[in-house]
């Protein structure tokens, strides 16, 4: 008891582990733990110092700068509003060069976005005040580029197109916290706050600001559009400050319909080109349930021909030219059937996100479903240019009448889901009139509506213009049917008569009366399975340009119709292009397009792919006639990737066995030299190194499988993963067989170095090393040659040659599995310089290392028989770069295997070298015999 008293209130002796005559004095008990304390404060203090922290929303005074506008109170914990009631979505602001720069006047460039989402909305002990918490986010312009070599991934088995695989940059974001009060009676909401951005130079920047927005209690057509501004609170001089942002956004909150009457008494009818219209089935069912797929897709405008300067649609005047697309947004409907949406113009045809609320661009319209007319009928007010952030109103000239249709019926000449009309209210005097004009929807949508039917009006001049294929040549030949629409959903390589190389798509839209909804619906009962003949209908969209995207100002679409001959595979179709013959969008159709397609069979032979031509009727001298195009494609149907994936499967299993295998034969030798240690120095290790060396190389060049990296690119998808995870497997159990190598080198090593004779088996092991050498160098230098005379391997399509480079590393693998093959030629060589009769190799290691080595050339054999060689990307087992396969070589590299085998049997059996060389050897040795010294 005394001793533990003492030894806390006195210093305590102790010796360190160092030393057991040394003796220190350590502190005592609240001395360490003040050390212990005062450590981590310094610590502290150096962080905060270091890294100072960033000023909160409550930081920054909300009375100063927003208190003349909303008092400030006290809140409350009721919710009056849901959080979601102040949200902005997809608002256009202008301003932020400091963070943003200018946006990117390039193609394919999304504008500049806001938005604000409020956390927390609560009551205050003042009437009318809420207290609004939220956060402001700012994102700058933004644009797509392409990547070459890029993997698209899917759940369901499909076949990857690279071609549309693009990516999207944003140039900069920032975001702020705001906190403030928002008036119900003046609709004014002011905030204050603080954010996190980076400059256009990349320099981190923390920034404090005032957020003023106008924002009614209830919307109407006139008031929907909100407008503010965001300011900066630091000094002008500050390194932080930034130039006023005025936002311009979309009100979400309530909203009451004012116009509704007035759209539907003044509705006109839709283009006289529409014969029938699609209704709804009962006066209850809104739009918004029916097709708001069509009426969310793109449309282009088709001014008439007494378009004028004056008279050329509702924003000529104010911008100076003619938007040539639209696309209804922010669409919302109340329970009573009226609609309420956002009509934005651009002169680009691509996503929504291209296209925003910016001022003199944009329309905020409502209006109703008129089940009479079969139309949907809005009044549409302009949206004026920025001048008073905080203004009461930023629309006007509510004068504007659009309606909006569905046909029931299309044709060639009309492959539009929608089309409408825009009008003008106003008398042909006032200044803001101006002519009425139609707009059509455009493109491939796949979202078509149940009732939606096809009618064919060319289909008799297809059948006199195209020529058939031989019937009697194609009878042993199996063509797809056309019901299965994903079989006939082509990817186009197009040549034009110069030899420029562009791209399209072709998809099919009907076959007889039925659209194709989605690729992936159920096949239509529509003919007897006997038929031969189909009516078919097509989509075609190309670029003359192979990077060129479809919707591209160099992108063409072609509607055409026609037949297919499931017998022959033959495609014949007559095409419709538009064309701009004024200048002004009036849009006409040439329809003098031949197009004959002839698709491969089920059965296809060796280097028979898809080919055909799109060419002009027309006389040279007629300014619509073009040179003929030639079209070809590498086509895989639904069923051959089916296989392709059934054998993708069964490959993983036989290299995952081919590897166990391996392993275990490794096994067995590392048994085989544990029970006789004696033949350890017999084994050659040029062999075990050539042989470690190959796996080595096998799994480096391919260690990003393991890795998760998959930079190569995989043609084929699977269900659930299946092939990622297996080749995961693959590499692990392929570093399995490399570390059981390594071991099997490392022991024979060792031994050799032990041994008493190791001198001269070192000298045979550096000749057998030289031999080795220059028959690898002699191997590879002709293997080179070869492949450098074959280096582009050419797959032949009627007047298209695609090309195929392979890369180094290819190379080097290829050339890796060739030495694998020829493994034992070192012991072979080994064992006739020693002459040696010793049983080094196990049979079990030699023999089945031999057979699994001969494996992949049978079966490549069998699968050049049996598989069609559509993507050899997507060979596991047999990889073309993983080894020499073609049919001489899968004959040549299994037997010399095999003859290799028998000559390591009989030089274990009857000795290393044959009679000839022992008898030869016998007439040039000398023989050493001991000499009595003097």
């Amino acid at each position: 008891m005394a001793a533990s008293l003492s030894s806390s209130s006195s210093p305590m002796l102790r010796r360190t582990p160092l030393s057991k005559s040394r003796v220190t004095v350590t502190s005592s008990i609240p001395s360490r733990n003040h050390e212990q304390w005062i450590h981590p404060f310094l610590l502290l203090m150096f962080f905060l110092a270091a890294f100072p922290s960033r000023l909160s929303s409550a930081d920054v005074s909300y009375a100063d700068h927003c208190g003349s506008i909303v008092p400030e109170s006290t809140p409350s914990t009721l919710r009056e509003y849901s959080d979601s009631s102040f949200r902005l979505s997809s608002g256009y602001f202008v301003g932020g060069d400091r963070f943003f720069g200018q946006d990117p006047g390039i193609d394919f460039s999304a504008l500049r976005s806001f938005a604000f989402y409020s956390r927390s909305v609560l009551l205050t002990d003042s009437p009318g005040t809420l207290q609004i918490v939220g956060t402001l986010i700012f994102h700058g312009g933004g644009f797509q580029f392409a990547h070459r070599n890029s993997t698209s991934r899917g759940r369901s088995l499909r076949l990857v197109r690279p071609w549309n695989t693009r990516s999207f940059k944003r140039l900069g974001r920032v975001s702020f916290d705001l906190s403030g009060f928002w008036s119900e009676e003046t609709g004014k909401l002011c905030l204050v706050g603080t954010g996190f951005g980076r400059s256009k130079e990349g320099i981190s920047l923390d920034l404090s600001a005032v957020f003023k927005l106008k924002y009614p209690t209830a919307a109407n057509i006139t008031s929907s559009v909100v407008s503010g501004y965001l300011e900066s609170l630091e000094s002008v001089n500050s390194t932080s400050y930034f130039d006023r942002i005025m936002v311009l956004a979309y009100a979400q909150r309530k909203y009451e319909y004012t116009k509704v009457f007035q759209a539907q008494s003044s509705c006109s009818f839709i283009h006289d080109s529409v014969d029938q219209l699609m209704g709804f089935l009962d006066r209850r069912q809104s739009i918004c349930d029916a097709p708001g797929d069509l009426l969310r897709t793109r449309f282009k405008l088709e001014y008439g021909s007494s378009c004028s300067n004056r008279n050329c649609g509702p924003l000529y005047n104010s911008l100076g030219f003619q938007p040539a697309f639209l696309k209804f947004t922010s669409l919302d409907c109340s329970d009573d059937g009226k609609i309420r949406l956002v009509v934005l113009f651009s002169n680009y045809s691509g996503l929504s996100s291209m296209m925003m609320l910016e001022p003199g661009m944009a329309m905020v319209a409502e209006g109703s479903w008129v089940q009479t007319k079969n139309q949907l009928c809005l009044i549409a007010c302009r949206v004026k240019a920025f001048t008073d952030a905080l203004a009461d109103n930023v629309v006007d000239d509510c004068t504007i009448g659009i309606s909006l249709a569905f046909p029931a019926v299309l044709t060639i000449e009309s492959r539009s889901t929608a089309v409408g009309n825009i009008w003008s209210n106003l008398n042909e005097t006032n200044p803001g009139y101006f002519s009425s004009f139609i707009f059509r929807s455009f493109g491939y949508s796949g979202e078509y509506d149940n009732g939606l039917r096809y009618k064919y009006t060319k289909v008799d001049d297809a059948r006199k213009s195209c020529t058939e294929a031989d019937a009697y040549r194609s009878r042993k030949k199996r063509y797809p049917d056309p019901r299965n629409y994903r079989d006939f959903m082509f990817y186009l390589l197009i040549t034009t008569y110069e030899g420029k190389l562009g791209r399209g798509f072709a998809n099919p839209l009907a076959l007889g009366e039925t659209i194709n909804r989605t690729p992936s619906m159920e096949r239509p009962t529509l003919l007897a399975n006997n038929q031969s003949i189909w009516n078919i209908s097509y989509f075609l969209t190309h670029a003359y340009h192979q990077n060129a995207p479809f919707n591209s100002p160099d992108a063409a679409d072609i509607s055409a119709e026609g037949t297919y001959n499931s017998k022959t595979g033959v495609i014949c179709m007559v095409g419709c292009r538009s064309f701009d013959t004024q200048g002004n969008n009036l849009v006409s159709k040439d329809c003098n397009i031949l197009i004959n397609i002839q698709i491969p069979p089920l059965n296809p032979e060796p280097g028979e792919h898809l080919h055909g031509t799109i060419r002009s009727t027309r006389t040279n001298l007629d300014p619509l006639f073009f040179k003929p195009l030639e079209i070809s494609s590498h086509v895989m149907y639904e069923r051959q990737a089916a296989q392709s994936v059934w054998r993708m499967d069964i490959e993983i299993i036989m290299i995952l066995i081919s590897l166990t295998f391996s392993c275990i034969f490794v096994g067995l030798q590392l048994l085989h030299i544990n029970k006789h240690p004696g033949v350890l120095s017999s084994i050659s290790i040029t062999m075990l190194v050539f042989l470690t060396f190959g796996h080595m190389v096998v799994l480096v060049l391919n260690f990003e499988a393991l890795l998760g990296n998959h930079k190569k690119q995989n043609v084929l998808q699977g269900n659930g993963g299946w092939l990622e995870v297996n080749e995961v497997v693959v590499r692990l159990m392929t570093m399995a067989a490399f570390l059981l190598h390594c071991r099997l080198l490392q022991v024979a090593w060792c031994a050799r170095s032990a041994n008493d004779d190791k001198n001269s088996l070192w000298f045979a092991e550096r000749k057998t090393i030289r031999l080795c050498l220059f028959i690898y160098i002699a191997g590879g230098f002709i293997a080179w040659l070869v492949r450098l005379s074959s280096q582009k391997t050419f797959h032949q399509v009627p007047h298209i040659t695609i090309e195929t480079r392979h890369s180094s590393w290819e190379d080097i693998q290829t050339y890796a599995g060739l030495i694998l093959d020829g493994f034992l030629i070192p012991q072979v060589i080994l064992n006739a310089l020693c002459d040696s009769k010793e049983t080094s190799l196990a049979p079990s290691f030699y023999v089945g290392t031999t057979i699994l080595r001969a494996l992949p050339h049978v079966y490549d054999v069998y699968r050049s028989r049996n598989y069609i060689p559509h993507l050899n990307s997507s060979y596991i087992y047999a990889r073309p770069n993983g080894d020499l396969y073609s049919l001489a070589w899968d004959i040549i590299i299994p037997c010399v295997g095999i003859l290799f085998a028998v000559g390591i049997y009989i030089q274990q059996r009857f000795g290393g070298a044959p009679s000839f060389c022992r008898r030869i050897g016998s007439l040039g040795s000398y023989e050493m015999v001991p000499v009595a010294s003097s």
